[in-house]
């Protein structure tokens, strides 16, 4: 078996983030890398992490600065089109912003008033609010207050919307917009938009509408709107977590649809008891339907699901009995007959690293990574935790937040070359955060002779 190559190297930790964006440019000679000078504590609003890209000698070219970043996603940094040129998020004056950067020149190009989360071939980005995520404990970046924290579901906060080229910009969908679609907005608080991703052919967004529940859970619902604003649809609600387009009308997604707890979340006698008697009636619940005695309820199971871009869809499994856990998923652009994933560490601290095809449904390992032991530095975790939302702070310990927000917690988070001949991954492993390469051209080629 083939062994997985280094694709970073120099002073400090390299690292990418999540595996929903190609790190390669069009022509794969440069990938986009960022450089941090410590990974043991949150990104700190004061450090700046830097950007760059490693040329086909594998040497960094540093770019530039960025303060909007956090270690799952990165800074969204991605290529442009077919050019040389990257967007990437940063602190602009106030406000999260970004800035495009010309690799070939070595300067930054542009700075625009909006931060961009996703990028069509046509320069058209969609954004979050990086505020409100770090607020309420999702991927945002540190050092900005959420100006609407007040309010459950806001009006002017969500995704938005901007032409990097022309500077036109709108709110593509609010917050509120969201949480009043086919669902009654009360029954949660603190709602959120997250985790956007463009489908193959950039006419639809993928997104998870989040809110946080009287019982101190959160309910997740997956749904789409179309680029041009309209055909806003909610495909299933439940627990749902990471997940991918198979192609332009179906979302692969792990997670759980339908359970007790859910439907019992969803009824009237829910809005109308206590928080507190909701939160020991939950535990009960759990209790009941997680038992395994004979004749017990048997709760809804755990599965790769296929869902159709459509309200209220029927769930189709993807990988059943073959991919049992949570991963993070990526189709391969040249090929989306193939998936590469990853696991979440074992009892070893052990992730996984494989690949999986559709249409003979098997699944192949490259490789197995183990977590490192450090632990993160807690001095100066309280303050850089700072602006995250009181609720979230109790249900984790300070140990549990400093380590996920910091870059010790190293998911593998693979992605593909463009033309399916590679994949990268971040992983600690090997004591410092680093960026690898596997080939996989040969696997791809020997089970669908499509790549030369």
């Amino acid at each position: 078996m083939q062994k997985e190559f280094v694709l970073s190297r120099g002073e400090g930790h390299f690292f990418f983030g999540f595996h929903d964006l190609v790190a390669w440019n069009f022509e794969g000679d440069k990938i986009l890398a960022l450089q941090a000078p410590d990974i043991t504590v949150p990104p700190d609003p004061r450090v700046a992490c830097g950007i760059g890209y490693f040329d086909a000698a594998r040497q960094f070219r540093r770019l530039g600065d960025t303060y909007a970043y956090n270690y799952p996603q990165g800074a969204r940094q991605q290529w442009i089109a077919e050019t040389d040129n990257f967007i990437v998020n940063d602190r602009v004056e106030d406000k999260w912003g970004s800035r495009i950067y010309d690799a070939d020149t070595g300067r930054c190009v542009s700075t625009l008033q909006l931060p961009a989360h996703v990028i069509t071939d046509k320069g058209i980005a969609f954004g979050l609010d990086y505020a409100r995520l770090f607020r309420v404990g999702g991927y945002g970046y540190t050092g900005l207050p959420d100006k609407q924290a007040h309010v459950h579901a806001p009006v002017d906060s969500g995704i938005t919307i901007h032409n990097i080229y022309t500077g036109e910009q709108s709110l593509l969908l609010s917050v509120a917009a969201a949480a009043n679609y086919r669902m009654d907005p009360s029954l949660g608080q603190h709602h959120y938009i997250t985790h956007l991703l463009l489908n193959p052919s950039q006419n639809r967004l993928a997104f998870l509408h989040r809110y946080k529940l009287k019982d101190g859970g959160e309910t997740t619902r997956l749904m789409t709107i179309g680029t041009d604003g309209d055909g806003l649809t909610c495909l299933a609600t439940g627990f749902l977590s990471h997940f991918d387009w198979k192609d332009d009308n179906h979302i692969a997604i792990w997670g759980r649809t339908g359970s007790g707890i859910e439907k019992l979340r969803g009824s009237l006698l829910y809005r109308m008891m206590p928080a507190g008697l909701i939160a020991n009636g939950k535990k009960v619940l759990k209790k009941l339907l997680y038992t395994r005695a004979k004749g017990a309820k048997a709760v809804a199971p755990f599965n790769w699901l296929l869902l159709e871009d459509t309200d209220n869809a029927v769930p189709a499994m993807l990988a059943k009995d073959i991919i049992t856990e949570d991963g993070h998923p990526m189709f391969c652009p040249a090929d989306r007959d193939w998936m590469i994933c990853d696991t979440y560490p074992d009892q070893h601290g052990i992730r996984t690293l494989f690949l999986f095809q559709y249409s003979t449904q098997e699944k192949t390992t490259l490789g197995t990574y183990r977590m490192i032991d450090t632990k993160p530095d807690l001095q100066l975790a309280d303050r850089l935790l700072e602006g995250v939302d009181e609720g979230v702070l109790k249900s984790f310990s300070l140990e549990q937040m400093a380590f996920t927000r910091s870059g010790l917690h190293c998911d593998l988070h693979p992605r593909w070359k463009r033309d399916g001949s590679q994949v990268a991954f971040d992983s600690i492993h090997e004591g410092s955060r680093l960026i690898y390469g596997y080939d996989v051209s040969s696997i791809i080629h020997v089970n669908k002779n499509v790549l030369v």
